[in-house]
Order: C-alpha cells, then sequence, then structure tokens
C-alpha cells in the first residue's frame, strides 16, 4: 500500500475544503443578462441544427402549458423573454435555458400520451430551474473546479509525476462525487419541488408528476446506475419525494381550479 506524504495529504485536503467552500454554498458568478444573450443565440442555432416539430397540436399544447406556468413563475422572473419550442426527437427529455428558452421533445409528450397534467409537471421543473438559476451556479461551479485543479498544480508541482497524476485523480474522483453530483442532484429536488408548485398554481394536477415518474422508472428499468454516480435523483427516491409534498400542492391546485373557475379533479 502506497502512503502519501502528509504536506501531500494536506495540500488534496486543502484543495477540497477550498473546492466546498467556494462551490458549495452555490453561489453564482456569472451576469443573467449575459447568460440569457448566450442563451438565445444557442436556441436559435439549435432551432437551425435540430428538426422542430411540425404537430401544430403539440406546439400549441406546449405554449399554452408554458404560458400558464411561466405567468405564475414571473413573480421570481420579472421581465422574462419566455420562448416554448417542440423538437422532433424521440428520447423523452425537456430543458430550459437561462432567459427562458424551453425544449420539450416530442418523445416525452408520447410517454405523456399527451397528458396535460404530467407534461406541465415536466415543465414546471424546467422553468424552475431557470428561476432557481441552476445553470448559472451550475456554470460557476465548473469555473470552481477549474481554478481549483490549476490550484493544485501548482502546490504540488515540487512533488514526482506519478504524486502530480495521482493527486490529480483524487482531486477529479472527490470533487466530482463529493461535490459536482450531490450538487446538481440537490438543484434537481429543488427544481422538483418549485417546479410542482408551479404547476399546481397554474391549474395543472400534481398527481401528474407521480404517473410521470411512474412511466419514466417503467420505461428505465434495469438502466439505472447508482444514486450517488448520478446527476438526478433515482426516480423511486423522486416519486417518494414528490409525494411529501403532495398535500400542499394539491391545496395550491384546487385554490388556481377555483379562481379560474374550473372542477376541480379532486
Amino acid at each position: 500500500m502506497r502512503f502519501f506524504p502528509q504536506a501531500f495529504q494536506w495540500t488534496v485536503l486543502g484543495l477540497f475544503a477550498y473546492t466546498f467552500l467556494l462551490i458549495g454554498c452555490g453561489q453564482a458568478m456569472l451576469s443573467d443578462e449575459y447568460l440569457a444573450n448566450r442563451s438565445k443565440k444557442e436556441f436559435v442555432k439549435m432551432k437551425k441544427k435540430e428538426t422542430v416539430s411540425s404537430n401544430k397540436s403539440h406546439q400549441q399544447m406546449i405554449q399554452e402549458i408554458g404560458e400558464r406556468i411561466a405567468g405564475v413563475a414571473q413573480v421570481d422572473l420579472p421581465g422574462t423573454d419566455w420562448e416554448f419550442v417542440v423538437f422532433q426527437k424521440g428520447d423523452a427529455n425537456a430543458f430550459a435555458m437561462p432567459g427562458g428558452k424551453v425544449g420539450v421533445n416530442s418523445g416525452l409528450i408520447d410517454l405523456a400520451a399527451g397528458n396535460e397534467d404530467e407534461i406541465a409537471a415536466v415543465m414546471g421543473h424546467e422553468i424552475a430551474h431557470v428561476a432557481l438559476r441552476h445553470s448559472n451556479k451550475r456554470m460557476s461551479q465548473a469555473i470552481g473546479l477549474g481554478v481549483g485543479g490549476v490550484i493544485l498544480d501548482v502546490a504540488l508541482r515540487n512533488q514526482s509525476s506519478t504524486d502530480r497524476m495521482l493527486g490529480r485523480a483524487a482531486y477529479g474522483v472527490g470533487s466530482t462525487v463529493g461535490v459536482a453530483l450531490p450538487f446538481s442532484r440537490e438543484n434537481e429536488m429543488e427544481a422538483d419541488h418549485r417546479g410542482l408548485y408551479y404547476s399546481a398554481m397554474a391549474g395543472y394536477d400534481p398527481r401528474g408528476a407521480i404517473s410521470f415518474w411512474r412511466k419514466m422508472e417503467a420505461k428505465n428499468k434495469g438502466k439505472r446506475m447508482p444514486q450517488f454516480l448520478s446527476t438526478h435523483p433515482n426516480p423511486g427516491n423522486r416519486i417518494q419525494f414528490l409525494e411529501e409534498k403532495m398535500d400542499h400542492a394539491l391545496g395550491l391546485y384546487r385554490q388556481a381550479k377555483q379562481a379560474r373557475g374550473e372542477r376541480s379533479k379532486g
């Protein structure tokens, strides 16, 4: 078994401490305006590169759901220039970019079988990512990890090539498994939480989130990796978390339906 010099061990431990202090607090370091402008340009490129769905009913449905949820989220995102686009792609996925650019794959609509409550649950989740500035925080995290790697290289410059290689490996694995992946899963849970309430306040039955994630769990059965190696919570944990928040979400949903003069599903 190889034992490292104490100075070497303290160097790597010090870098982990730096990483947790700089990144663990989840501070955004970049300008929201800069990211919104960058996202707008990237979204234009994406619409040219990818196939935009020609299904008008799908696009109309996504537009209506998006506008209703964005109307609720506007209190957290005043002045956001929202845009909702359906892409003709088979994987059940959706995404949101800083500045309010939202894409929904046709495969997600197919998996949900056109169930608006289920689709609203996913779109609420994506809109919540924007409201919580998760893209900004993740990009800031990547910058912080990069800076940590540079500092490590400088600190180990007098060590042997083997020790430098092992130090980089330890920092890479530790920062990914110990910081980046847990931070990403935390972001997902935050977006699940707020997104559930957004969709409910927009008048969509929040129980659609449970039925959708059960479909995703069945679809991906046997393909999951351990949660600690994943950027997302596993579907079972996600469903349990959403169920714990469901009573409050249902109360918001019923209030929204009453305000809209519609009949609640119960």
